[in-house]
């Protein structure tokens, strides 16, 4: 969970272009390099650095470590209380706060330039020297227990939870409880997570991004001088992809509700597959692009069933899904079915049409600039970008590689995309559910 100090300067405002951005690569020491887009227009220094590493490691009966890590490695560093360290960093204008992953996790920070000597030196503290201050942790604690409530009361978590152990087993590690539950949280020492911090936080498992007022040197030699005290980790060992099993009928759920949340996935391809783009391009088109998409203007304007619609493509490193979901009045689910798998399943075998593909490509470029609204935006996005490795000059062609997708790749991706075998699970109380009659 991300958790920020107020800050008395607003987020730089890149004045140029996305295609315009102009990513440096410095080399900070022999293994590591940060990925820099300079800009002095503004006096704000804004990083993100990504450890690899994070939930993975959590132990057996320990779930939710290392979200309670990076929650609270900003709650106090070296002598400094949470309190003091948090209220220091205040009177400064600065922010610096850890946030857990699966694979990844990330420590943001930023500064105006008037602070960066001050910054830096308690950014080197924090991650050097973490004092996990006993009441900022408790704080965290009860934050995380807090969230754990909530997860068991929602519908849709409870949904989500026993749908993806029968999809993938309970067993696969991408369906551990990485926020923790009400068992496992009090039972996470401060040891546990100074241990969890000292395996992921390194010297050589570290990607970069920065934004703002800083030169190539001087960020060399600041983020230099802080890695140099890092220890060497291991990094995690790589996950295999998730086996997706049958579903001889659907997950669902009992839940006292006034409507029904119906959800479907299917296997898909990775993000390295060649038919990525045209991927997005047709989820665009059949369910991702709000109420002008296939889904939304049949199931919801025309007929009315639905309060909403989505469709969605998750492209991970190896291995995707496609998947819908929308909620509807108990007794509309099955009709809601119904209509939704006939669109789906004639969008499989024809495709768009030339005016969406059109109309989908256009939208996926115009909004690219949404991306470089702020150096908050575009640290992440740089940092996203090197975790895909994709090249620093990738946000100069990536419009490109969308306008090169074409009609004919549409509706052969299409078919590949919504052919595949749907697994279906419902939270609620519907008069009837039947995806698989």
């Amino acid at each position: 969970m991300w958790k920020y100090i107020p800050l008395a300067v607003l987020s730089l405002a890149l004045s140029q272009p996305a295609a315009a951005i102009d990513i440096q690569v410095v080399k900070i020491n022999e293994t590591v390099d940060a990925w820099l887009v300079e800009d002095h227009s503004n006096p704000l220094i804004t990083l993100k650095f990504g450890f690899e590493g994070g939930s993975l490691w959590d132990e057996p009966g320990k779930e939710g470590t290392a979200s309670l890590t990076f929650g609270s490695l900003n709650e106090g560093a070296g002598d400094m209380s949470a309190e003091t360290f948090l209220g220091t960093l205040q009177d400064e204008a600065v922010s610096m706060a850890g946030s857990p992953g699966l694979k990844w996790s990330t420590v943001s920070f930023q500064t105006p330039t008037a602070s960066i000597d001050f910054a830096f030196e308690s950014l080197e503290t924090m991650l050097t020297d973490p004092a996990f201050d006993p009441e900022g942790v408790e704080r965290m604690r009860r934050d995380a227990m807090a969230g754990a409530v909530q997860r068991e009361r929602s519908p849709g978590a409870q949904l989500g939870d026993a749908f993806y152990k029968a999809l993938w087993g309970a067993d696969e590690p991408r369906n551990r409880e990485f926020s923790g539950d009400m068992e496992t949280i009090p039972a996470i020492t401060r040891e546990d997570l100074m241990t969890l911090k000292g395996r992921v936080i390194g010297q050589n498992n570290v990607l970069i991004a920065a934004v703002g007022d800083i030169t190539p040197d001087e960020l060399r030699t600041r983020v230099g001088a802080i890695l140099d005290k890092l220890p060497t980790v291991t990094p995690p060992e790589a996950i295999d992809p998730p086996t997706f099993n049958t579903f001889e009928a659907p997950i669902e759920i009992d839940f006292d509700q006034t409507q029904s949340i119906v959800f479907a996935v299917a296997p898909a391809f990775p993000r390295t597959d060649p038919d990525n783009y045209a991927a997005r391009v047709v989820n665009h088109i059949l369910g991702g692009g709000g109420l002008g998409s296939r889904l939304a203007d049949k199931i919801r304007n025309e007929l009315g069933l639905v309060y909403g619609i989505r469709s969605g493509y998750s492209a991970g490193e190896d291995y995707g899904t496609v998947s819908f979901n929308f909620a509807t009045a108990n007794d509309a689910a099955d009709e809601a079915l119904d209509a939704t798998l006939a669109v789906w399943k004639d969008f499989a075998e024809n495709g768009p049409t030339q005016d969406e593909v059109d109309e989908a490509i256009s939208y996926l470029t115009g909004s690219y600039a949404t991306f470089f609204l702020n150096s908050n935006d575009v640290v992440d996005y740089l940092l996203s970008i090197q975790i895909q490795d994709l090249p620093p000059n990738f946000p100069e062609f990536r419009n490109d590689l969308f306008r090169a997708v074409t009609l004919e790749d549409t509706r052969r991706v299409a078919k590949r995309l919504y052919s595949e075998s749907l697994r279906f699970g419902v939270v609620g109380q519907p008069t009837e559910f039947t995806p698989y009659e």
